[in-house]
């Protein structure tokens, strides 16, 4: 599914305040990545599931946080504009990552930011789809050991029924590094 498409999905689901949406988007971005790695891709998975855990929260409803929630909604729509340049899409991603910032410094509950808590997920999800530990590291930044530390108390791997073959491992990692 191309990366328009997917970040079209996404602002639906934030637009509606479609927590369960926006999971299932979520779901569609980490099978598009499975099959075809981008940063951006990766980005805008992560961007989702912090989106997906934003509209799980009550409190981000109130007045507190009106500015921000449409903030993130004009930045979405801007994403869908420009998600032909990758320069121009990358900066909104930036844009949009701030704002959640902004949003979580209003209200330190966190050990981990939701950005930190969204790459290591979805870093463990590709882990567990069959992505290699080394190429989910490489690929996302986010540090093997921490992967396997997630996917271990989480058994994230026992839960993923979507696997990928040793022969899709090959021929995955044969696109990304050409």
């Amino acid at each position: 599914m191309p990366l328009k498409e997917l970040t079209n999905n996404v602002l639906d689901a934030f637009s509606k305040r479609n927590q369960k949406r926006m999971r299932k988007v979520n779901d569609q971005i980490l099978e598009a990545l499975m099959s075809s790695f981008s940063a951006e891709m990766f980005r805008l998975a992560v961007i989702s599931y912090v989106l997906s855990k934003i509209l799980a929260k009550p409190r981000f409803y109130g007045r507190a946080y009106r500015e921000g929630m449409y903030r993130l909604e004009q930045v979405l729509q801007h994403m869908v504009r420009v998600s032909g340049s990758r320069e121009k899409y990358s900066t909104a991603l930036d844009n949009l990552e701030e704002t959640v910032r902004g949003m979580e410094s209003e209200d330190p509950r966190f050990v981990k930011s939701l950005m930190e808590k969204g790459r290591l997920k979805t870093a463990a999800i590709l882990y567990a789809q069959g992505m290699s530990l080394s190429l989910a590291s490489e690929l996302t930044g986010v540090p093997k050991q921490d992967i396997m530390d997630y996917s271990g108390k989480t058994m994230m791997a026992d839960r993923v029924m979507d696997t990928v073959s040793m022969k899709e491992r090959i021929k995955s990692a044969k696109r990304i590094f050409g």
